[in-house]
């Protein structure tokens, strides 16, 4: 039995050609000013029933060892490791097992089979970021995992506006990896990020960042650095953020996949501060290596976003440019916890 063709092919360790399309084993079902707390993109949401906060396992102590093994460790080894630890890890989790499931059935039309196919890809999609994102995080060169970039004209048109460069995107793909892409090409780039769950864990994470000339800023920790993102997109600089789970302080419901669904509202807000171009970017992995897209600009008129709606509007526009991605590489959209409206 096959797998929606609608997704990405089979993954495959890092290091390593793709298999021929062998079938997989299906598995268990088991209004006014800009608010700082309107910018804030990263606390966590309020709880809801079962599972909802980061594995367990995501901690300062296993991410230390991951990025010590990428240092001594040949590459595609330590991908085929990473990837049969993160097969285990849906074989043996069926709670964060289901949540994923349920993530992925809006996309497929409620298609059971292929959501569990997509589901344990996944998983091994992931074991193979995490060992990709080690080796960045220990400073060690990544450019060899990539393969294209492609869109570049549309930074280079948005930037020549003098009106700063918001690049939003989605947990698709190594979102991580557009940072060093830029600086390789003389774009200073500010991350905005929240805490990680453990302060240790955010101090790490920021220090590779910076290894990189990338700046690392958590909003959630200082609500008004909202002003100090906006003075730099008014400078004409490049600022990335992430779209989708935001926290309730931000959510807003668009329609994702004909579902509601909930998505942030900082870039609209932003946008209405700053007047910057928007753009939409993803980096998912393929067999040959990891391709960067950066989509054309998000038109919007400044004025309506004085009005509440018109920044929801902006936000539909925003998240409805990634549905094509998102049918492509379904299978790398890292969500573990629920992220559709019950």
């Amino acid at each position: 039995m096959r797998s929606n063709p609608a997704i990405n092919p089979k993954p495959c360790a890092p290091g390593t050609r793709p298999r021929p399309d062998t079938a997989l084993d299906s598995g268990s079902e088991t209004p006014g000013g800009v608010s700082p707390d309107s910018l804030i993109i990263s606390r966590p949401s309020p709880p809801e029933a079962g599972v909802t906060g980061p594995s367990v396992f995501y901690r300062a102590g296993f991410w230390r060892v991951g990025v010590g093994l990428a240092r001594h460790l040949p590459h595609g080894l330590l991908g085929r490791i990473a990837g049969h630890l993160a097969q285990l890890y849906w074989a043996f989790n069926p709670a964060r097992r289901r949540i994923v499931f349920e993530n992925l059935l809006p996309v497929l039309n409620g298609d059971r089979l292929a959501a569990r196919i997509t589901t344990r890809e996944l998983f091994q999609q992931f074991g193979f970021k995490l060992a990709d994102l080690w080796r960045y995080e220990s400073g060690l060169s990544i450019y060899n995992l990539f393969r294209d970039l492609t869109g570049w004209e549309h930074f280079q048109k948005a930037q020549a506006k003098a009106r700063g460069v918001l690049l939003v995107t989605i947990h698709l793909g190594n979102w991580e990896f557009g940072a060093p892409l830029l600086t390789q090409r003389g774009i200073k780039l500010q991350v905005i990020t929240g805490p990680e769950p453990q302060a240790r864990l955010t101090q790490i994470r920021q220090a590779a960042r910076s290894r990189w000339g990338i700046e690392t800023l958590a909003l959630s920790e200082d609500p008004f650095s909202a002003v100090e993102i906006i003075r730099r997109l008014e400078q004409n600089n490049a600022v990335a953020l992430l779209m989708d789970r935001p926290p309730a302080l931000s959510a807003v419901t668009v329609n994702l996949f004909g579902r509601p669904f909930f998505a942030s509202l900082s870039a609209a807000e932003l946008a209405r501060a700053s007047g910057c171009a928007l753009l939409p970017v993803y980096l998912p992995r393929t067999a040959a290596g990891y391709t960067a897209h950066i989509l054309p600009e998000i038109p919007y008129d400044r004025r309506a976003l004085g009005q509440r709606q018109g920044r929801v509007e902006l936000t539909q526009q925003i998240m409805s440019a990634f549905e094509p991605a998102l049918h492509l590489y379904l299978n790398q959209w890292y969500h573990f916890v629920p992220i559709w409206p019950r």
